[in-house]
């Protein structure tokens, strides 16, 4: 069942204001974080060992699977000179390799390596406790209703994603 989004909140709206939509909270409250909040969250994520940079290699690569220099400048938006250095450093902390595709020689594949799934792992790891600890503070009727409200969305992700003939995001 859709969100009615018409129907104004039970929070009053400033007088003579246009009552706010209960999806305009939603959203306030699913992005309405503070930037000393994601500064916070994002040195969490990598204990100051990767840099966001890196990060965003490790996500590109498990996500698309190996990329050649010139792909992965193009989706960091760096030079390939820039891309290069950044591999390299990743390289030798041995969270990427370097291979060559066998029906082109030219092109050199950046693959993601063991270190660099585990490190990906870790995160995923570290991002189910937090989220853990976070759900033990709510009763079971409203983790239940968190439950639903998450499915929701999901089902609606989807619902858009094959209206878009993409996958879901």
């Amino acid at each position: 069942m859709p969100l009615n989004v018409s129907r104004a909140s039970k929070t009053d709206a400033p007088s003579g204001a246009a009552p706010r939509l209960p999806a305009d909270e939603l959203l306030d409250e699913l992005t309405g974080w503070a930037p000393r909040d994601r500064l916070r969250m994002f040195a969490a994520w990598h204990r100051g060992s990767l840099s966001i940079v890196h990060l965003t290699v490790l996500a590109l690569l498990e996500a698309q699977g190996p990329l050649s220099m010139s792909a992965l400048a193009e989706a960091l938006d760096v030079s390939q000179a820039s891309a290069t250095g950044i591999v390299d450093r990743m390289e030798e902390r041995g969270l990427v390799h370097r291979q060559r595709e066998e029906d082109d020689r030219r092109v050199v594949a950046i693959h993601l390596a063991e270190a660099g799934a585990a490190v990906s792992r870790d995160l995923v790891a570290r991002r189910r406790e937090r989220m853990r600890r976070l759900l033990s503070e709510l009763n079971d009727e409203e983790v239940t209703a968190f439950l639903k409200g998450i499915r929701a969305v999901r089902a609606a992700r989807e619902r858009l994603a094959e209206a878009e003939g993409g996958t879901a995001r």
